[in-house]
């Protein structure tokens, strides 16, 4: 009777841990951060540097360098007095200061001049397509404006260990009440 060869056995590749040729104190720190929220930071952190500013990711730019100062913009009666615009039409405040912003670059750019250096008239001009779309919105919400509105931006600083308020006119209502 033939013999059986049996076929050697198979063995197991030997397999060599890139962590073994580590030193003791990095093998430490590795486990813990594979274990702990400040690995996933790290992680988070790198991809956001690197994939920049891709959703979901983002090195949030926006926060990186604020400024000293922070303006933001009421509405106010005839003789300057706030009134409550989002109750009397359903905008807030920091949403009149994005209407601003975006109707004074537009006008800018038309003329091809930065936002900040418009004449007053201009200034004027994207106050008063405001002063409309506000008495529309409280018409709209069956409220009434006062007889005269005005658009007021104030700054606030830090300025000597004290926070400072200044505030600025941007326009006044120009239209009588029949124009509009």
């Amino acid at each position: 009777m033939p013999s059986v060869v049996q076929p050697p056995a198979i063995q197991e590749p030997i397999r060599v841990s890139p962590m073994a040729h580590l030193p003791p104190l990095a093998k430490k720190v590795w486990g813990f951060l594979k274990r702990s929220p400040i690995g996933a930071l790290l992680i988070y952190t790198a991809l956001s540097l690197i994939l920049k500013e891709n959703y979901p990711f983002s090195n949030y730019p926006m926060y990186s360098n604020p400024s000293a100062e922070r303006p933001y913009y009421t509405v106010a009666d005839g003789n300057g007095q706030p009134i409550p615009v989002q109750k009397l039409t359903g905008i807030t405040c920091p949403k009149i200061g994005k209407i601003y912003r975006k109707k004074a670059e537009e006008l800018a750019k038309k003329h091809d001049i930065k936002a900040k250096d418009l004449p007053p008239a201009m200034v004027q001009q994207v106050c008063d397509e405001m002063f409309v779309q506000l008495r529309h919105e409280a018409k709209g919400k069956n409220q009434v404006l006062p007889e005269q509105l005005q658009i007021i931006k104030s700054y606030i600083s830090y300025k000597d260990s004290k926070v400072v308020e200044e505030v600025e006119l941007i326009g006044k209502e120009t239209l009588t009440p029949q124009a509009r």
